[in-house]
């Protein structure tokens, strides 16, 4: 668990969400068997604006550590924008990937479709992939193929994959 008072104290929204996910994912690992933060790191050095990092860093943590609420999240004073992005890229479990890429896409968030595609892009990387069996790389190729493309396109057509 997070000391709360402690996390106040570091004003810089990207030094105190690095703070947070390095305490609640301490020793989580990906599906590589990799510490789990440094998913979250990369995923964040994928994408430029501020406020879209410091999402970057925190994206999975709604859906992956229990205790954490976005209440915790505003309670750490991080901002509306910051917030709602995380809230657009959490998974619904009532929606299946594709629905879920789909509301994301219709938010018209250009910055949570930035961070889903940063986010997608990592879990894809062929490089991670080939560290898995045989069925997990097939798996990931059906369920990541198709939708990092939908993003990518929407991306591209904006102008904005760069940016």
């Amino acid at each position: 668990m997070y000391n709360k008072e402690e996390l106040l104290q570091i004003n810089n929204d990207y030094e105190r969400a690095l703070k947070l996910v390095s305490i609640i994912f301490q020793g989580k690992k990906d599906k590589e068997g990799e510490p789990y933060i440094n998913h979250l790191i990369r995923v964040s050095k994928k994408l430029k604006n501020p406020n879209t990092r410091v999402a970057g860093l925190l994206h999975d943590t709604i859906e992956d550590i229990e205790y954490m609420s976005f209440n915790s999240l505003t309670e750490l004073k991080f901002n509306d924008e910051i917030i709602e992005l995380i809230r657009l890229v959490t998974k619904d479990p009532s929606l299946n990937y594709h629905d879920q890429i789909t509301k994301i896409i219709v938010s018209n968030n250009i910055e949570a479709i930035k961070l889903k595609y940063a986010d997608m892009s990592d879990n894809y990387d062929l490089e991670r992939l080939k560290k898995l069996s045989p069925e997990q790389q097939e798996y990931f190729h059906h369920k990541y193929g198709p939708e990092i493309i939908r993003l990518k396109e929407i991306l591209e057509e904006r102008g904005t994959i760069n940016d």
